[in-house]
């Protein structure tokens, strides 16, 4: 069911981004994403709320402030991180460069202490799923600039990749702590959409018809953007991190097949490298996944995170 719960979100998120490829700019795009973002708290608070009110309070809720807080400010360093990064790159390259450095990423934290350390096949994972995952990203990414600007926005959007997979480490620490996905995405979005409000203003806003447009904005973000964050968060939190980000290695490759699909273009080099990947993170995941552990499992080893402060409780 977790492992269902990435793919639909990976398929709902790919043939969203698709259908809407072209039709926003930087900023129409920073808006609609801003919309799913909050939406997604608005949504999920209710429901949160709605739902210890119907409790009557008795429910005991794990503690895990540290690590709510720890996905606000990583959350919105990988969103800033992304978006930043597109003054210098395409944005295509710049999800295909994200999702290509995340199986490493994960691996590298894991070794640095932060979640579990990678098996061997999950070592292999991440070696052989970067060099079709660059090269769907190259191939995505014409138009780039050169020199410096180049250089920049790259290390940014490693930096959002190291950061998409410091949530899914995170993630799965609030799974093992029994943490119910609704509350998760209930605190999660908070200081993203404030800095994604704020970055929106510093570029002149979505243009004079926003609120005209809002409407819409708010109907296609609750599509594109808030229900695939939920099933999202529901499957990385019970999932092993490795796998989950395996599975979001597909999402450019795909997201090109649906722009493809709706607008046309077909380019028979970049349909066989989207090819090749999806191949190679499908058989990567199917030696990948393994439990998650339960809360307080003594098995969690090294990495396990302090359920008060978030941190790294044991470095390896």
């Amino acid at each position: 069911m977790p492992v269902l719960c990435i793919i639909g979100a990976v398929l709902l998120q790919a043939a969203a981004y698709g259908w809407l490829s072209g039709r926003y700019d930087t900023s129409g795009s920073l808006y609609l994403t801003c919309s799913g973002f909050a939406l997604a708290a608005l949504i999920f608070n209710v429901i949160h709320l709605t739902r210890r009110r119907i409790d009557g309070g008795e429910k005991q809720q794990p503690p895990a402030a540290g690590l709510l807080l720890a996905m606000n400010v990583v959350t919105a360093v990988t969103f800033l991180g992304f978006y930043v990064s597109l003054a210098w790159i395409p944005s295509a390259l710049a999800s295909g460069v994200e999702a290509a450095v995340g199986p490493l990423a994960v691996a590298l934290l894991g070794l640095a202490g932060y979640g579990r350390r990678a098996t061997a096949k999950g070592w292999l994972a991440s070696a052989a799923l970067i060099v079709p995952g660059a090269a769907v990203a190259v191939s995505l990414g014409d138009g780039a600039t050169s020199g410096n600007g180049l250089l920049l926005g790259l290390i940014l959007v490693v930096v959002a990749g190291f950061g998409a997979s410091a949530l899914a480490v995170i993630s799965a620490e609030l799974g093992r702590r029994g943490v119910d996905p609704v509350r998760t995405t209930a605190h999660r979005f908070h200081l993203t959409y404030l800095a994604g409000g704020a970055l929106l203003a510093v570029e002149g806003g979505p243009g004079p018809r926003w609120l005209a447009e809002l409407p819409v904005m708010l109907i296609t973000g609750l599509t594109a953007v808030t229900v695939p964050l939920f099933l999202l968060q529901f499957g990385i939190q019970r999932t092993d991190p490795m796998l989950a980000m395996v599975l979001l290695t597909t999402v450019p490759g795909l997201t090109y097949l649906a722009e493809t699909a709706f607008h046309g273009g077909f380019d028979g080099l970049t349909f066989a490298l989207v090819g090749c990947l999806v191949v190679a993170a499908t058989w990567t995941a199917l030696g990948t996944a393994r439990p998650t552990g339960k809360p307080h499992d003594p098995a969690l080893g090294s990495g396990g995170l302090d359920e008060k402060t978030g941190d790294s409780s044991v470095r390896a």
